[in-house]
């Protein structure tokens, strides 16, 4: 019996092994000695040779604790460092058309993980009488050492910080008169960083998002920060100009959570819409994915398409996130032409696919027309989106559709876990974001910046005045004066975001004055 008690001893404690190499980024040697711990560690504390003491006893303290902590795990495996606004946002607004790539490998060592803590643990219970005492022990440290337990604190119960709030500055909702409109295309690039012009064949992985930088405004030490780093975030933040505050789950009416979004707030397609703009977002994913639709129909879009409305068109030629980036690429470019051709100015908006962890999704216009050479998979599919967003604008370009006209490029987020996140996070990683097209001049802007600074920058670009460059939270690039990034550093401006309530409550509780 003692052996059997050393043997499940030695599994509890490696059960900790992959979790702890994972969440701790512990190299080969590190692991090796935990290993070895364990091992030492099974040998070392006493047992006596008492049998089936509790012998019809199954039940466990630390069971749901333990659970909760795999969720969390599991959650970090497949998204890597993750907002846990991020977690909140999708329990309520659900992730329907949303399928993220999960390594197989990852899921075996996560369940193997619970099973030789768990297993271990019942045994224990029905031959220890220690374990009386300490599974409910146990079931406490679990809880506490896992990072929901004080995150969902923190959000619920935590100290409040106004500042947030007081930063916040409507922005103004009419052009001056004499204006010129011009037309703006905005592309959301999936995950395509700039971090990655910095790694290890950078310069070919990004090629032409630096070729296409280098003839238009780029901004470089453009940072994540929280509530910004999943793609409805990137979207909301930049074209509304706050981060993305979740509702939490304790409203009272969580029946209308599809039915409104940002319902205190004016974002940019309100202000366009209101100055006599088209404004139209092509989706080549599905239209309900994590609130998009909810989004789309408050915020005065005149015109959506998405995956449904070109299913049949692309055949079986279709990733299970939707549209290849080629397909949804050449649609936008045909719908251009047929938006220049009218005499109202337009917006329109969309968001690639290819570039989305954990592997990418390089098309097959790339794959019989680029050389991978020593690209990985997921480095190929940076590039296939680099190489398509430039085709397109250069395409434009040459049929003078960008006259009058600018075009806005930038990725949606940091890229998530992927095989080359450990190179990435060597770098104090960036943001893409460049602006060419009818007056754009070259130029690099080089300042510390947060996504939502992106709001005011662009209703400038368009000829907006705003008082002291500021829109929403954010300040625009071209305003002399400090953005919050910059008066109160990445890690500060962190916390003031998770502890914010009061522009939470405004955003999504206060009811905005029709245009």
């Amino acid at each position: 019996m003692i052996e059997k008690k050393r043997l499940a001893s030695f599994f509890l404690m490696v059960s900790l092994l992959y979790s702890l190499r994972k969440y701790f980024d512990l190299g080969n040697i590190e692991t090796v000695l935990y290993f070895i711990g364990a091992i030492i560690i099974s040998r070392l504390i006493p047992f006596n040779d008492d049998r089936n003491i509790n012998k019809r006893y199954y039940l466990l303290w630390s069971f749901i604790p333990l659970l909760l902590m795999t969720a969390y795990m599991g959650i970090f495996l497949i998204f890597g460092d993750f907002d846990f606004g991020a977690v909140l946002y999708h329990m309520e607004m659900g992730v329907d058309g949303g399928r993220p790539t999960v390594q197989g490998n990852r899921v075996v060592f996560l369940v193997l993980s619970f099973l030789s803590f768990l297993i271990p643990m019942l045994f224990f219970k029905r031959h220890d009488k220690r374990f009386k005492t300490l599974d409910p022990l146990i079931a406490v440290i679990l809880l506490i050492l896992n990072p929901f337990f004080w995150n969902v604190y923190d959000f619920y119960y935590g100290r409040k910080d106004q500042t947030l709030f007081e930063n916040y500055v409507q922005p103004p909702l009419q052009f001056a008169n004499g204006v010129n409109k011009k037309n703006i295309i905005i592309i959301y690039a999936e995950s395509t960083e700039r971090t990655f012009a910095e790694i290890e064949h950078g310069e070919e992985i990004f090629a032409e998002f630096l070729e296409l930088a280098a003839t238009g405004i780029e901004a470089q030490g453009l940072r994540q920060v929280t509530n910004t780093g999943w793609t409805m975030a990137g979207f909301m933040t930049s074209q509304c100009g706050v981060p993305l505050q979740p509702r939490g789950l304790y409203r009272g009416n969580n029946f209308s959570r599809h039915k409104d979004f940002f319902t205190g707030i004016y974002c940019l397609p309100d202000i366009l819409s209101a100055n006599g703009y088209h404004t139209e977002y092509m989706n080549g994913g599905g239209r309900n994915f994590a609130g998009l639709g909810a989004y789309l129909d408050d915020h005065h879009f005149n015109r959506t398409t998405h995956f449904d409305n070109y299913e049949k068109l692309a055949g079986d030629y279709t990733s299970y996130w939707g549209l290849y980036d080629d397909t949804l690429l050449d649609l936008a470019e045909k719908r251009i032409e047929e938006l220049h051709q009218e005499e109202q100015p337009f917006a329109f908006f969309m968001a690639t696919i290819g570039g989305h962890a954990s592997s990418g999704f390089p098309t097959r216009t790339c794959k019989k027309n680029i050389e991978q050479g020593n690209l990985s998979g997921m480095q190929f599919a940076i590039k296939c989106s680099g190489y398509h967003i430039q085709k397109t604008i250069e395409t434009l370009r040459a049929k003078g559709l960008l006259e009058n006209t600018i075009v806005v490029v930038h990725n949606d987020h940091l890229i998530m876990d992927n095989p080359h996140s450990d190179e990435l996070n060597q770098f104090n990683r960036m943001d893409y974001f460049t602006v060419v097209g009818d007056g754009i001049e070259p130029r690099v802007i080089k300042r510390e910046a947060a996504m939502f600074d992106l709001f005011p920058t662009i209703l400038e670009l368009l000829g907006m005045n705003l008082p002291d460059g500021r829109a929403g939270v954010g300040r625009s690039l071209f305003n002399g004066n400090k953005n919050m990034m910059e008066e109160l550093g990445p890690d500060k401006l962190n916390e003031v975001i998770r502890k914010d309530r009061s522009l939470r409550q405004k955003m999504w509780n206060e009811k905005r004055p029709e245009l």
